[in-house]
């Protein structure tokens, strides 16, 4: 249990430095989806970048930051898959309306 309190103190101590490594995480993430075209690999992945830049930058990070990367590379891939899928609605119905 004394994990859990732990978060207050590493959320207070470095708040915007684990902004700024999950933006990082999230780039480099989205660059992975964007090179292998696998939701998957870029979603597992998010993870250990984080914790690979959290080691490197902090010397410590948290499980909750580790979900919350996962988190905000889900909501990335979602919201990407989500405009491909209108774009290919809208040429579906330009195709329609040629025909």
């Amino acid at each position: 249990m004394s994990y859990f309190y732990e978060l207050p103190y590493v959320m207070a101590d470095s708040m915007w430095i684990n902004l700024e490594l999950l933006l990082v995480t999230a780039c480099i993430s989205t660059i992975i989806f964007v090179l292998t075209k696998n939701e998957y690999v870029s979603l597992l992945s998010s993870a250990p970048v984080f914790y690979v830049t959290s080691l490197l930058q902090n010397t410590t990070t948290h499980l909750f930051f580790l979900l919350a990367a996962m988190v905000v590379q889900t909501a990335i891939i979602m919201t990407m898959q989500y405009q491909n899928q209108k774009k290919l609605i809208r040429i579906e119905e330009k195709q329609e309306n040629t025909i």
